[in-house]
Parts: C-alpha cells; structure tokens; sequence
C-alpha cells in the first residue's frame, strides 16, 4: 500500500517531540561498548591463533624420535641375507615383494592432500629407522630375534606405505 499526498501532508503537521534527557548518550556508550567488545574478541581471537601456531612447531619437536641418528650420519651397511634356518627369511622375502610392489607403484601424483603427503613422510622416515637399525644388526652380528623383530616391523611398515601409496594412486 502506497501512502497518498494527503497522509505524508498530515503527518508533517504532527507536532515535532523531544527525545527523553539522556538517550543520546546512552546510545552512543551502547555504540562505544560494542565497539570495544569486538575490539577485544578479535584481540582474543589474534592471542589464540598466536599461541596455535607457535605450539606447532613444539608439538613437532616433541614428536620426534631422539633416539634415532640424523639421517646425515647414518653408516648404511649392506644387509645380510639370513643364513639357512634363519627364522626371519620370510620376513626378508616380504619385505623384497613389497619393495618390488612399491616400484611397481604408478608415481604419485604432484599435489596430494597434506595428511597423505605426512602418513607417507612418516612412514618413510620410520623405514629410514628401521633400515639403520638393521644394517647396525647385520654389522655387530646381533642375535636373531632381534633382526627378526626388527624385520617384522619393516615389513608392517612396507605394507603400510603400500596400501597409502596404493590408495594414492586410486584417487582416494
């Protein structure tokens, strides 16, 4: 509904009204407050941010494995073939076959989401690990439980990497 000429005519002739004393003011320190509470919200907001990113590279730092060598100073040996009645061979045969399946593998795609590209690295790293740990078994001639424990958990850590690497190249 439109309003006509003779309505806006009568309500200009309406008697022009004072606001009550003191409104003015209370609507500008309503503005002023709200003003300085979203000031501090984002001040809070800034702070929290702040204090998440500088605890990432310190989570980072707690997360790593101290025990092992840098990777720089790693002596890689050869490794040795276990010898007849070794318990671990086929332990050692897995691993070649996953090895072998890895190369197999189509190359991963350049861009990848950042967790899969950090499951991979990861992975990686702890094989490094293991490797270095077992060329140091190969190298002092430790007992055979040990290599064979230290062959199980490449072995798990191969098939890992496989089914990531894998799932990469689906598309998952």
């Amino acid at each position: 509904m439109y309003a006509r000429a003779e309505d806006l005519l009568k309500l200009r002739e309406l008697p022009e009204l004072a606001p009550p004393p003191g409104v003015w003011e209370r609507v500008l320190e309503a503005t002023r407050l709200r003003k300085a509470a979203r000031r501090s919200r984002r001040r809070a907001l800034a702070a929290a941010a702040a204090i998440v990113l500088a605890a990432i590279p310190l989570v980072y730092v707690a997360t790593l494995d101290r025990s092992a060598p840098p990777k720089l100073f790693v002596a890689v040996q050869p490794v040795r073939m276990p010898g007849e009645g070794a318990s671990y061979a086929p332990l050692v045969a897995e691993s070649a076959r996953l090895e072998r399946l890895l190369a197999e593998l189509p190359p991963p795609r350049p861009l990848m989401v950042g967790t899969a590209a950090g499951t991979v690295v990861g992975l990686e790293d702890r094989i490094a690990l293991v490797d270095a740990q077992l060329s140091y078994a190969a190298a002092r001639d430790l007992a055979p439980p040990y290599r064979e424990a230290l062959w199980g958990e490449r072995v798990e850590l191969m098939s890992a990497l496989v089914y990531v690497r894998f799932a990469q190249t689906q598309g998952f």
